[in-house]
């Protein structure tokens, strides 16, 4: 099966032409489709046999990497330990209510590689224009698509991502993933090609998929509210 892509106007460039080419996600697996695909294919080992092997092999990288290593899973992703938070200074200790351990994690070069030789793609028509995020920059932590940081900067890019803030039903939000979402209510420059605003300083810890919901089409009647979500979860 392809990979599907569209199309769409990029306005993080000068060029009125460029386009950016946008993947249509075409489904998701977990775990357990990963494994019913390799018996499937007809291996000699059976179902339970690969879950066990499997939960080992988890158990041994976060081990790994409890220990401060990086761990290359065979190619497909490295996985490396980091610390967040704010430190007051050189000689400030790690304090677990303002600072907490977490996972880092990049694509394997084996997997870029193998990707970029065997996979296919195809063009596909891009339907009802919505808000399209591309990519978060945060300033309080310096990272893409990546953290946000409560009570700091961001940077929003992408096309069609300016809303009216007059309408209620309008604006960015912080969707949760545990449920419940949070309205950006200070916002610096509202332009289709970028927002920049101040994070809610109330922000929950956790992840979140930052949200553009604006009002599009051809004519009042024909104006309907349209969201858009950036692909990342930013953790908080």
């Amino acid at each position: 099966m392809p990979i599907k892509y569209a199309l769409f106007e990029n306005n993080i460039t000068a060029d009125p032409d460029d386009y950016a080419a946008i993947v249509q996600i075409s489904g998701s697996a977990d775990g357990d489709d990963l494994v019913q695909d390799i018996v499937d294919q007809g291996t000699t080992v059976n179902k339970p046999d690969i879950l066990a092997v499997t939960a080992a092999l988890k158990l041994a990288c976060l081990r790994r990497v409890q220990q401060g290593q990086r761990v290359n899973y065979f190619g497909m992703v490295e996985f490396f330990p980091r610390i967040k938070g704010i430190f007051s200074g050189p000689t400030d200790s790690f304090d677990e209510a303002r600072h907490r351990v977490d996972v880092g994690s990049n694509p394997g070069s084996e997997l870029r590689e193998d990707l970029r030789v065997g996979a296919t793609v195809e063009t596909v028509e891009a339907v009802k224009p919505s808000p399209n995020p591309v990519e978060y920059r945060d300033v309080g932590s310096d990272t893409t698509n990546d953290q946000v940081t409560p009570g700091n900067i961001g940077q929003l890019s992408g096309s069609r991502l300016k809303f009216d803030p007059q309408e209620s039903d309008e604006g960015l939000y912080f969707v949760a993933d545990a449920g419940g979402e949070t309205e950006v209510t200070v916002v610096q420059k509202n332009k289709p090609s970028q927002l920049v605003f101040l994070v809610p300083a109330g922000l929950a810890a956790g992840t979140h998929h930052l949200e553009v919901r604006a009002r599009m089409g051809t004519g009042t009647a024909a104006r309907e509210l349209r969201s858009g979500r950036l692909d990342a979860p930013l953790t908080a």
